[in-house]
């Protein structure tokens, strides 16, 4: 009974424990706040003594570095208050020391500006339970720094701003599938392929359509000049000027299309058509 006990025991802390290995969290794993360990210290006036507060911040695992000296191994978040005496300011007094362990309950969200919003609740300290909320805001290229620190109620409320609240930029996710890249590859060669296709089909379609309006005009030219040839006639005159100026279109086609390609590329002869009197 004591083993399963234990065992149990040990599962749950895994699992809380997961819930701070950013690469397996799908919203934190595309943000680059496993990238920073974020320090932040400010000092105030209180004659007679003068109140520094630190905290210090680490929400990935899979950033190594150590807490600082007075906060637990698996800190999450790390807040300390010392006060020093004016008339002894090489001595330095713990006032307060908070601690969030990685065994506390977390979550991870965005709220309604698209920014990045880390809670940690029910830390204990002493009697109480208290919470924190970081909120953190992208600005690209600049260290990530805590900009802000308020109390409400049993909640500390931090904003950061850096980098490690921007979402990480194509490749820089080494946690993700190694294939990613060839996938990307194949898209383009699939995307370049289909726009050959589409421009191959494209330009079919164009000829297809010149030589169908070629051939259509070409048809009532003829029906024209031969119904006004032999205005007057019986069908079968008409039927035999027809045929006599198709054939003499068609006979003179090949000599047409080479004097037209000719004067394209700028090789004209200089030969006159001929063969064109009969049409």
């Amino acid at each position: 009974m004591k083993l399963t006990v234990q065992l149990l025991a040990a599962s749950f802390l895994a699992q809380a424990a997961l819930g701070f290995q950013c690469s397996h969290n799908e919203l934190l794993k595309k943000y680059n706040v496993d990238k920073y360990t974020i320090t932040h210290s400010s000092s105030k006036d209180t004659p007679p003594s003068t109140t520094n507060e630190e905290w210090w911040i680490n929400i990935c695992q899979e950033n190594s570095a150590s807490a600082p000296e007075g906060c637990q191994k698996n800190d999450v978040l790390c807040g300390k208050t010392k006060v020093t005496l004016n008339d002894d300011k090489d001595k330095d007094i713990l006032t307060q020391l908070i601690d969030f362990p990685e065994s506390v309950s977390s979550g991870a969200s965005e709220n309604d500006k698209g920014e990045l919003v880390v809670e940690l609740k029910d830390a204990k300290w002493g009697s109480n339970s208290i919470n924190a909320r970081l909120t953190f805001i992208c600005a690209s290229n600049k260290e990530s720094s805590v900009t802000s620190v308020t109390w409400q109620n049993k909640e500390v409320q931090m904003v950061i701003e850096g980098d490690a609240g921007c979402i990480k930029k194509e490749g820089d996710d080494k946690n993700g599938d190694n294939g990613g890249g060839n996938d990307n590859n194949d898209n383009k060669d699939d995307k370049n392929k289909n726009s050959e296709k589409k421009g191959s089909s494209s330009l079919g379609s164009w000829f297809l359509w010149l030589i169908t309006y070629a051939l259509l005009f070409a048809l009532i030219y003829l029906l024209a000049t031969s119904y006004m040839s032999t205005r007057g006639g019986n069908f079968r005159e008409f039927r035999e000027e027809f045929v006599d100026r198709s054939t003499s279109l068609a006979k003179s086609l090949p000599q047409f299309t080479k004097e037209v390609v000719a004067k394209v590329v700028g090789r004209s002869s200089g030969s006159q058509r001929g063969g064109y009197s009969a049409v």
